[in-house]
């Protein structure tokens, strides 16, 4: 019914607060988002993702465990763009799937609703040994691709605004805005069963080893 809020319960796990919702039938109906709001706790919580000072408010996001930095405030080229988010332990996104990408696209249209000529570079480039072909920045291949236009002879490739945040090729000298992509500084306390008892040794920092134990008349 339109203007009620509809509840739709999501199949676990469930790695990012991000929706995408189908419609599954043969005759074609209107549908309308308005907001959407989506609660659970098996989401990162972005209080587990590193901070700078210098970001800009409102840049941080998260999705399927990792931690994404929207830089709209100082244009880069490409190689200062990579450098800048290694010296912060990050990396330009160098990975793709449909999720990914739908989660990509929707943050960076609600930040440009009013702005679509907006880019930002992401971290694939042209493969030196075969121009037909790309690879991301740490060297893997890349198989899954959401280019606008297929072709062109730059070498570096953004998320393209103009086209509805798809991907074109670029040349790598441009300044354009940036996503730093990285890992959670912790990763949180594992869930923990009833009558169990659960000791950290170091704290729950990434890497970290914890104890685990029944309790008293209690088997695993």
């Amino acid at each position: 019914e339109a203007g009620q809020p509809l509840f739709l319960p999501c199949n676990p796990p469930m790695p990012g607060a991000f929706v995408s919702v189908h419609l599954e039938n043969s005759t074609p109906n209107p549908l309308s988002i308005c907001e959407a709001f989506v609660y659970t706790d098996q989401a990162l919580p972005i209080e587990r993702c590193p901070t700078f000072r210098d970001q800009p408010p409102g840049a941080l996001a998260s999705y399927n465990g990792k931690c994404y930095i929207f830089y709209n405030r100082q244009p880069l080229n490409f190689l200062d763009a990579l450098s800048f988010c290694r010296s912060r332990g990050g990396t330009l996104i160098s990975e793709s799937n449909p999720a990914l990408q739908g989660f990509i696209s929707w943050e960076l249209w609600r930040r440009h609703r009013s702005d679509v000529s907006s880019q930002y570079w992401m971290g694939a480039v042209r493969d030196g040994s075969d121009r037909s072909s790309w690879k991301w920045v740490n060297g893997d291949e890349l198989t899954v691709s959401f280019w606008s236009h297929p072709g062109g002879d730059e070498d570096c490739a953004r998320f393209d605004g103009s086209k509805g945040w798809l991907w074109s090729d670029t040349n790598c000298n441009t300044l354009l805005n940036f996503i730093c992509q990285h890992q959670p500084k912790t990763c949180g306390r594992p869930e923990q069963p009833p009558n169990s008892t659960m000791v950290a040794v170091n704290g729950f920092e990434v890497g970290a080893q914890i104890k685990y134990s029944c309790d008293a008349n209690h088997l695993l």
